[in-house]
């Protein structure tokens, strides 16, 4: 069966263990929050960034929409003023193919009447047919010429329903991209809520494994005080137990040491002493009696 003092000793120990416990689960709490926290915080950088990127995107768009409207009323415009002219556009459209192969023609014939031997009649034929290549190309240009406005008018029209083309593209990408980065950043916010939550999470079972270090050890400083009283009380109790026991032998030696006195034998040194001392113990005690 354990004492008062090894039981509380006892406590002590359990005590400094659960500490111990407790300090390592807040430990590992404080240091799963850390890491949660710092993921967060990446997180959270990487959705602003994309964020960021969303804000350009949309403002693309508006400048986008904005120049296709323009160069769609501009194509409108052009295709006004084409109205009427679609015959012209068809001969434009043959004369400009007439006038390829006329030349293709006559390159070819040209190259073939310089680097091909030939006999004289077949070199006259060679000579007519690229007189008459070069008269149907001067015709065919001549034509070209006529309807100047109209191919200018078409040629700006085709740039321009190029570009509104190109900008219909961009656009499409354009909202395409958005709505991949809309999605991305939707997805990190929840992650990021989902982490910031965990962290939370652990920072309070930290706080709690952090109260109960304080609890326990407030405990153990209370019982590390009671052991400390108990252990003085136990010093002056064996101190005054070690006093009476040598005051109860100084009595016995005085008291026969009067006895021997009384009866006039002679003392040894020791004896006196006794006497002495036991003399003055009296003394002492008489104050502490009147006092009670």
């Amino acid at each position: 069966m354990l004492s008062g003092l090894d039981e509380l000793e006892e406590k002590a120990r359990k005590l400094q263990e659960l500490i111990k416990q407790e300090r390592d689960l807040a430990s590992a709490e404080a240091n799963k929050r850390d890491e949660l926290n710092a993921a967060f915080k990446r997180l959270i950088t990487e959705y602003k960034q994309l964020k960021n990127r969303r804000d350009d995107l949309i403002k693309t768009l508006r400048d986008v929409r904005a120049k296709k409207d323009v160069v769609f009323k501009e194509l409108q415009q052009l295709h006004e003023k084409l109205k009427g002219r679609e015959t012209e556009v068809a001969a434009i459209d043959k004369i400009d193919k007439q006038v390829q192969r006329l030349e293709a023609a006559l390159q070819k014939a040209e190259w073939e009447y310089q680097t091909r031997s030939m006999s004289t009649l077949a070199a006259k034929n060679l000579e007519k047919e690229i007189e008459e290549l070069e008269a149907k190309l001067e015709a065919a240009k001549k034509k070209q010429e006529v309807y100047k406005e109209t191919l200018e008018l078409k040629r700006q029209y085709d740039e321009k329903l190029n570009e509104f083309r190109s900008l219909k593209d961009k656009f499409r990408s354009t909202v395409s991209e958005l709505d991949e980065v809309r999605s991305r950043a939707a997805s990190l916010l929840a992650e990021a809520k989902k982490v910031k939550a965990e962290a939370d999470e652990c920072h309070q079972r930290y706080i709690q494994h952090a109260n109960e270090v304080i609890k326990y050890q407030a405990e153990l400083n209370a019982v590390r005080l009671q052991i400390r009283e108990d252990r003085r009380e136990m010093r002056q109790r064996s101190q005054f137990e070690q006093r009476a026991k040598v005051n109860k032998v100084l009595v016995e030696k005085a008291a026969k040491a009067k006895e021997k006195l009384d009866k006039g034998e002679k003392l040894n040194f020791e004896e006196l002493q006794a006497l002495l001392l036991a003399d003055e113990l009296g003394q002492q005690e008489s104050p502490k009696k009147l006092g009670e």
